[in-house]
């Protein structure tokens, strides 16, 4: 894991040096984070909801823009060429790169989870926290979400050739957007996340990360470079 983690790093310097997608996520989240504890002002039952959804659409969210810089723009300046020449193989790159998207990732959406809790205590004059279960969702199904994501994505970018690698890119993000609202109708009485939908968000996510990791089997070095031109 040391070559990944290596890539990872390298990543995470160059996210956090790029200043304005830094601060327009983090201008997103404290807006929606604001917006979440204002809603749980009215209706504190809703804490749970805000906690569920928030943090993973701002970490989701945060994951499309850094994976479009990892993945995209090294494509499309051919950097990526010079990256497969090294001695790091191929799906220890790939991985390395979801890591360095997928951390900062994760950071957004605990920075979301706790701006809602903490505006929410203060515009309660009292402290308010969620539920057990949503304590498990921050620390375990979120960075698995956010993982999953990142890691299709990454492995769409460097699949699909340079016409069809955006498309590919906001499609899995549209879908993926589109399945965490729609699920709100699956939420059930009351403003409660029940045991079920956090297993089955943890399960589907394990078990697109697995999936992805086995389909880079199918990549190869020669295959992205044919697809750059």
């Amino acid at each position: 894991m040391r070559k990944e983690f290596i890539v990872a790093k390298k990543e995470i310097i160059e996210i956090l040096q790029n200043k304005s997608s830094l601060l327009f996520t983090v201008g997103y989240s404290v807006f929606f984070s604001v917006m979440a504890a204002l809603g749980v002002k009215k209706f504190p039952e809703t804490i749970d909801t805000a906690v569920f959804y928030i943090p993973l659409v701002m970490g989701i969210f945060f994951a499309y823009v850094s994976t479009g810089r990892i993945f995209f723009r090294e494509k499309r300046d051919k950097i990526i060429e010079t990256l497969l020449c090294t001695p790091v193989s191929l799906r220890k790159l790939w991985f390395g790169k979801v890591l360095g998207s997928a951390i900062p990732s994760y950071a957004i959406a605990i920075f979301s989870a706790i701006l809602i809790v903490l505006i929410s205590s203060i515009l309660l004059k009292s402290i308010i926290f969620p539920s057990p279960i949503l304590v498990l969702h921050l620390l375990v199904t979120t960075p698995l979400f956010v993982l999953a994501a990142v890691s299709l994505i990454g492995f769409l970018y460097l699949l699909a050739g340079m016409k069809e690698v955006r498309i590919a890119g906001t499609v899995i993000f549209m879908i993926i957007f589109g399945a965490l609202f729609g699920g709100l109708s699956l939420i059930g009485e009351g403003y409660r996340i029940s045991s079920l939908i956090e297993i089955a968000l943890m399960m589907t996510s394990l078990l697109l990360v697995v999936l992805t990791g086995y389909l880079t089997r199918y990549l190869s070095k020669e295959k992205i470079v044919t697809t750059i031109t």
